[in-house]
């Protein structure tokens, strides 16, 4: 199942709904007390039936919740319980990526020694190809929560006029066909301004 429910921080902004089909997680709801004991790495065994109940008693539901909560949360797979519903460390972090990136989450910079090392997505290559995602669904530059826009400014240099610009350059109408946006995009990140 995929969910495609709006961004989380994208507030009533008219055409910025979901631009894909976003996740296979079909455990959408998890109330707190359930979020706690996910929070406190508490296995299935050890659980309240409150909580069981909750999840059906399956601990296949459960083992979905305990994936989506540590996605959603950029967890750390080493040390989280998830370790031992994903047994996959690559995989588990090739998810929490494509799903912090199509969220227009914040790079997880607490987690840049697997992502770079790992993974190899910097955080230009994120930013970049968050901003490509974007452009190419011609969504509206309010469509970036407000610190995810702050951090992809610093790095590409593209602030609402920037994103204006270059929405405008790739409909140019002096081409028979529209120039793709990630073609208009920085190639490496702009140098940092240090501010005395």
């Amino acid at each position: 199942n995929f969910e495609s429910a709006r961004y989380p921080n994208c507030g009533n902004i008219p055409g910025c709904r979901s631009m894909i089909p976003l996740f296979r997680f079909s455990c959408s709801y998890m109330n707190q007390e359930a979020e706690s004991f996910i929070d406190k790495n508490c296995t299935w065994n050890k659980l309240p039936n409150n909580v069981k109940l909750s999840f059906g008693n399956s601990h296949r539901e459960w083992e979905k919740a305990v994936l989506e909560f540590n996605i959603k949360n950029q967890r750390r797979w080493k040390s989280s319980i998830v370790r031992h519903v994903q047994k996959d460390e690559k995989r588990y972090y090739q998810d929490l990526i494509e799903f912090s990136r199509t969220h227009l989450m914040l790079y997880p910079y607490h987690l840049s020694d697997v992502m770079v090392k790992g993974l190899r997505v910097t955080p230009f290559a994120y930013y970049t190809r968050m901003m490509e995602h974007v452009m190419d669904l011609e969504r509206s530059y309010d469509c970036l929560p407000n610190f995810t826009a702050a951090d992809g400014l610093r790095l590409l240099g593209i602030g609402r006029n920037q994103y204006i610009d270059v929405m405008n350059q790739s409909r140019n109408k002096r081409f028979f066909r529209r120039v793709p946006p990630s073609t208009l995009l920085p190639s490496k990140p702009v140098p940092l301004a240090i501010v005395e």
